[in-house]
């Protein structure tokens, strides 16, 4: 496995824990505008965080 793969893998897990952490806060808002830019930004994470991972990962590991 590469370390870009690693990094994205990586990148995945951070997403997900924070996907569960922003829907359990926005079940404590009261706006449902404030849930659902919560939710979005908690989907845009599962793209983002990956993509960064695999580019940042291989410059950490110096390849």
């Amino acid at each position: 496995m590469s370390v870009a793969a690693i990094g994205a893998l990586a990148g995945l897990v951070v997403a997900a824990a924070e996907f569960w952490f922003i829907r359990r806060l926005s079940t404590r808002v009261e706006l449902a505008e404030t849930k659902r830019v919560l939710n979005v930004t908690g989907i845009v994470q599962f793209i983002l965080l990956p993509v960064v991972g695999w580019f940042v990962a291989p410059l950490i590991a110096g390849e």
